[in-house]
């Protein structure tokens, strides 16, 4: 088509997942003006956004029917690699946008899983420990965006345990194991909180707190994780104890719900940013240690609430 002869419009797929463009001759669909031709591309652009999720030869016979019903059209689309993926996936989850950061781990995810579905189906039993991890990480992140979001938390517990399991075949003396392996305790204990499940939440956050001190002790720590760690600890510790508090301190002494409630006190004064490790001012407005902060005042307020109503059993 000659450039003069074309009507030509450019439509970025949601997430930046990748690129739509439509190009049509001017002599085709004469009685369609310009806002009009953009709202027709723009219907087939939200129509392709779910076929990101398909395999690609779905995405290309999809394609091929758009095409032969406009003989005049050129259609093309661009996929963005995984590297890309994950840098916008990051991008939308720092900034708060947890729904596409979802969006684009679900996609990262799928990719993932063709290529490992392909190397099993071509007898390739030697996959990549790289392809693995970031399967693992996927995996994780989505159950942690689902903590963020509130929502799918049995769905996210599920694929989150899977994560952990598949991290039993890398090395646990491991550096990256280890803090790959404190992510998802912590994504596990997120999802517990939000279930009210504080037993299970203290054990998953208990045994994270323990490798992030490992960690520390190799020199190796992300000072907004720790906290978060720290603040999520503490407040399921606080909600267990005013759990058992409230059905009358059954099985359990009063000297235990203490030494807790001392526990959780000390892990939320963690949290404070000029406390070891320090937060870097780079970060003092990241949104994870804000959630680390608004989570730990309102532990603190329940810590307060627990302790009055064993002041007055103690009387």
């Amino acid at each position: 088509m000659k450039e003069e002869n074309l009507r030509r419009h450019y439509f970025e797929l949601p997430g930046k997942t990748g690129a739509l463009s439509l190009e049509l001759k001017n002599e085709c669909f004469p009685g369609l003006n310009d806002d009009e031709l953009y709202q027709f591309g723009k219907l087939l652009s939200d129509f392709l956004y779910g076929l990101l999720l398909e395999d690609p030869e779905m995405r290309d016979n999809s394609l091929n029917i758009f095409q032969s019903i406009l003989k005049d059209a050129a259609i093309s689309i661009e996929s963005k690699d995984i590297d890309s993926l994950l840098k916008y996936s990051n991008r939308a989850f720092r900034n708060g946008d947890y729904q596409n950061s979802l969006f684009l781990s679900q996609l990262i995810l799928s990719r993932i899983n063709q290529i490992i579905d392909k190397k099993i189906e071509n007898n390739d039993r030697l996959i990549d420990k790289e392809i693995i991890h970031l399967q693992i990480s996927s995996l994780n992140f989505i159950g942690y965006l689902f903590s963020k979001l509130g929502e799918n938390v049995d769905y996210g517990l599920k694929l989150t345990k899977i994560a952990n399991t598949l991290l039993d075949e890398f090395d646990e003396d491991d550096d990256d194991t280890i803090a790959l392996r404190t992510a998802i305790l912590d994504t596990l204990g997120s999802l517990y909180i939000i279930k009210k499940d504080w037993k299970n939440a203290i054990i998953s956050l208990n045994t994270a707190h323990q490798c992030d001190r490992l960690l520390i002790s190799h020199g190796q720590i992300n000072e907004i994780s720790f906290r978060l760690t720290c603040s999520n600890l503490g407040f399921a510790l606080v909600h267990n104890c005013n759990q058992i508090v409230d059905n009358g301190c059954q099985d359990v002494t009063i000297h235990s719900l203490v030494e807790d409630l001392k526990k959780a006190k000390d892990l939320f004064m963690t949290v404070h940013v000029d406390k070891a490790p320090v937060v870097p001012e780079s970060q003092l407005k990241d949104l994870e240690l804000l959630a680390a902060i608004k989570r730990m005042k309102k532990g603190l307020e329940t810590y307060d609430e627990v302790r009055k109503k064993l002041q007055k059993k103690l009387k």
